[in-house]
């Protein structure tokens, strides 16, 4: 039988703890685990066998940590570097989000939309597809490994309790500008687009008054949309590798030596 001190048990169970909590709040943020296709359950279970399974590697690569050290401000920091990390990949994604929204509006397609709001939709059903094909190319560019990968080697840089230095406030302001700039230059032709096709129609309409303007729009606005899609979806894998490049090297600058 193998003799086990309660001190190595205490220890061992702290750090599978702080290791967790890290862990658990990038799951709820990280957008490609935090939709609702991945229940909490699951998201949970994750996380408590990824620490189980790094645990071993703790215990040669990080020092002990003692229960009376690990207080409860030292989780809070934990979970909120979890929380920070994850909200960081959701920022580079909200240029899709900025993307989607230009092209709902320009197009007519969230038409609907703005008389009566689907409670199950957490946006229009423009942002919906073009959020779960950002998300979708996310995964075949393994981005999800690449994010879980700093994570697991931020254990052995950043110690339990500390906040990461290179997160400052002005960084964060860079990384949301940079993040809503690139959303709005990919909706840039889209915009050049519609405004001369608006243009069009105004003095069409002008001309001729007569006319519908909302049957006439309708009929050159929503196949030039599907269109466009066409155009604009092929061009994702490269625009997501794009948005989040300013996204891993703010995590590395807080999270890795390099």
């Amino acid at each position: 039988m193998v003799p086990i001190s309660q001190e190595w048990l205490t220890s061992n169970v702290t750090i599978f703890m702080l290791m967790s909590l890290r862990l658990f709040g990038c799951m709820l943020t990280m957008p490609l685990f935090a939709f609702r296709a991945h229940p909490l359950r699951v998201r949970l279970v994750f996380v408590l066998v990824l620490a189980f399974c790094l645990l071993p590697l703790a215990s040669t690569k990080l020092p002990s940590v003692p229960v009376e050290e690990a207080s409860i401000f030292t989780a809070m920091v934990e979970f909120a570097i979890g929380l920070a990390a994850g909200w960081a990949v959701r920022v580079g994604m909200m240029a899709f989000d900025i993307v989607a929204e230009v092209i709902a509006l320009q197009t007519g397609l969230s038409f609907a939309a703005n008389a009566y709001q689907d409670p199950n939709l957490a946006s229009g059903i423009t942002a919906e597809l073009l959020g779960l094909v950002a998300l979708a190319i996310a995964f075949a560019l393994n981005i999800h490994l690449v994010f879980i990968d700093l994570i697991v080697r931020s254990f052995w840089v950043l110690p339990f309790g500390t906040w990461p230095t290179g997160w400052d406030w002005s960084s964060v302001l860079s990384l949301v500008t940079q993040a809503f700039a690139f959303g709005a230059v990919l909706s840039l032709p889209v915009i050049v687009v519609y405004l001369v096709i608006n243009t069009a129609q105004a003095v069409l309409v002008r001309v001729s008054p007569q006319l519908n303007l909302f049957a006439i729009g309708f009929a050159i606005s929503v196949p030039i949309a599907f269109l466009i899609l066409s155009i604009v979806i092929p061009a994702f894998p490269e625009a997501v590798v794009r948005a989040l490049e300013p996204v891993f090297a703010w995590l590395n600058a807080g999270l890795s030596k390099d």
